[in-house]
């Protein structure tokens, strides 16, 4: 039942409440219609410059946002509320100006595809994770799965075991289950989902298996 609800719920989210938002409302209101400020987004372009992480993002003004958020609460048999709403990567190399940014996330408008910065980051909190545990060569196989996935269609409903369309955390776990030692580093991840029987962007920040290297909420 939990499950069915979990589905319902996302299904709803993507093909109907995520195209509602209130963004126009925002910037009419206070001038902007997000909330990272841009020292906050040039903390994050040092950060993404320097290494590879799992990136969480917010947005207050989209509606898809608080049915995930609500969805998080089933999913975790109504004891918490969830917070963070989307997941995506960074791939890039060499960064000299924000096109060089590499950033992959699949969203139900798009697929799997890469998105600019200013597209990921026009939100009002970030979160960038990093794996407890994780060897360079390992990050590398991820990183390489990763690029692979791109073009592939959108899961309105996170199935799992379904890897021909991606949402945005299949995506993210997907190609963290490129390294040979995926079930030992993220125990606590595969454990949560195991009792969730599903998976949200919330659980990435919640599982223990991640560690929050900059955080900026508003």
């Amino acid at each position: 039942m939990v499950k069915l609800i979990f589905n319902a719920a996302l299904n709803v989210a993507t093909n109907i409440i995520g195209k509602i938002h209130w963004e126009w409302l925002a910037e009419m209101t206070t001038g902007r219609y997000y909330r990272v400020t841009d020292d906050e987004q040039n903390q994050i372009r040092q950060l993404l410059t320097k290494d590879y992480y799992i990136i969480l993002t917010r947005r207050k003004t989209h509606l898809s946002t608080h049915a995930i958020n609500f969805s998080h609460w089933v999913l975790t048999r109504f004891k918490r509320w969830g917070y963070y709403s989307h997941s995506l990567m960074n791939l890039e190399d060499e960064v000299k100006s924000d096109s060089d940014f590499r950033l992959i996330e699949a969203t139900n408008k798009t697929g799997v595809a890469y998105v600019p910065f200013n597209r990921v980051f026009d939100c009002d909190s970030v979160a960038l994770l990093k794996p407890k545990t994780m060897t360079v060569d390992q990050w590398t196989a991820v990183l390489d799965n990763l690029k692979t996935h791109e073009g592939k269609r959108y899961d309105t409903i996170y199935q799992l075991a379904d890897a021909s369309k991606m949402s945005c955390v299949e995506l993210v776990r997907t190609a963290l289950m490129a390294t040979p030692d995926y079930h030992t580093n993220f125990a606590n991840f595969e454990a949560l989902i195991a009792k969730s029987n599903n998976l949200d962007p919330h659980m990435f920040y919640t599982c223990g298996d991640f560690e929050v290297v900059y955080e900026v909420r508003h």
